[in-house]
């Protein structure tokens, strides 16, 4: 997607092959004080959307990229180097060999403006080697080569770090004991994850952000406005504390959509050690966030259903439930039981 959110530029066989080589030089907008503000140059954050518009090259094959010592310059300078092997990796260069010079430009102009924004915002640009990076993201199976973030940097480097998720419309009891979950976490030594959405991601924002804790935000679109436009007043105490980091895989000028927000579950879950899903329909999105967990063998955490559809969802975890899962009470708040699970998270790492 391009900072405006739609899709990356098309190749065709009409347009020219590509050189192979990038001239930064022509993006005369971007200052060096603006790529010292954002923390990347405008060659290096280029070159990473190059190869993200390269045909299912996602976090996974950037991972296995970095892990070779190999950077995406000199992969797009030679795809001989792409450690992949088989027809996958034969695919992959054939691509890169394939791109443009036009798609090779358009990345570099969405690299300026991302550049030029992150200045603007006083943002981070952060990729693997960033010493801000979080690492529980890069150890995931989601390690997004690309994060955009605003607030403090510091909190990305917290290991013990969990989800609270659940639905936007959640209400007594689980919306007491989604809070008092969240207090009971910065309590013990948790940074509190979520998406900033209206209900369950809210309560667990504002619980640690109130208790003296600090706090994720995972945005689905660019950080350059709050979403939803409700939570503008709690955006402007997070932003203006040291106890919240606003974290997006999305660049400047992305709007939040179905798909944007689906991956800003993903990424949840991969910054957490374990996730709790306060109140959820087996319909609702939070059930998302489960998903996830399952699929990047994340323990989760539940309250126990009220036999109401709203509680379905809570129901389907618990009949699924594995071992390192809990299923606590509702209508009462087990704080023992509460430090139990999250004594066990933090034994993980």
């Amino acid at each position: 997607m391009d900072d405006s959110g739609n899709e990356s530029p098309k190749r065709s066989a009409s347009h020219t092959k590509g050189t192979g080589k990038i001239s930064h030089e022509a993006v005369a907008d971007v200052s060096t004080e603006a790529e010292q503000s954002a923390g990347i140059t405008l060659g290096d954050l280029t070159d990473l959307l190059v190869l993200e518009s390269v045909n299912q090259f996602g976090p996974q094959k950037f991972k296995e990229l970095h892990a070779a010592k190999i950077t995406p310059h000199h992969v797009l300078l030679n795809p001989d180097l792409l450690p992949i092997k088989g027809k996958r990796g034969d695919t992959f260069r054939a691509e890169i060999r394939a791109l443009t010079d036009e798609v090779r430009e358009e990345c570099r102009r969405r690299a300026a403006n991302q550049i030029i924004a992150a200045a603007k915002y006083k943002a981070k640009i952060l990729t693997y080697d960033h010493s801000y990076y979080p690492r529980n993201v890069y150890e995931s199976n989601n390690p997004i080569p690309v994060l955009y973030v605003r607030g403090s940097l510091v909190i990305l480097r917290e290991r013990n770090v969990v989800g609270c998720v659940g639905s936007r419309k959640i209400r007594p009891p689980y919306y007491s004991q989604h809070a008092e979950f969240a207090r009971t976490a910065v309590d013990s030594g948790f940074v509190v994850v979520s998406g900033f959405a209206l209900g369950a991601d809210t309560v667990g924002h504002e619980a640690a952000f109130k208790h003296d804790g600090q706090t994720i935000c995972v945005m689905p679109g660019g950080l350059e406005r709050p979403f939803p436009p409700e939570n503008k007043h709690l955006w402007e105490d997070l932003l203006a504390s040291d106890k919240a980091a606003f974290v997006t895989e999305f660049g400047f000028g992305v709007r939040a959509a179905a798909l944007t927000l689906k991956k800003r579950n993903k990424l949840i879950v991969a910054f957490a050690k374990g996730v709790l899903v306060g109140q959820s329909a087996a319909s609702g999105g939070a059930m998302n966030a489960y998903r996830f967990s399952r699929e990047q063998h994340k323990p989760v955490a539940t309250f126990a259903e009220d036999g109401s559809d709203d509680t379905s969802g809570n129901k389907l975890i618990a009949e699924e439930k594995k071992p390192g899962d809990e299923i606590f009470p509702s209508g009462i708040s087990d704080l023992t039981a509460y430090k139990r699970w999250l004594h066990q998270l933090s034994s993980s790492i």
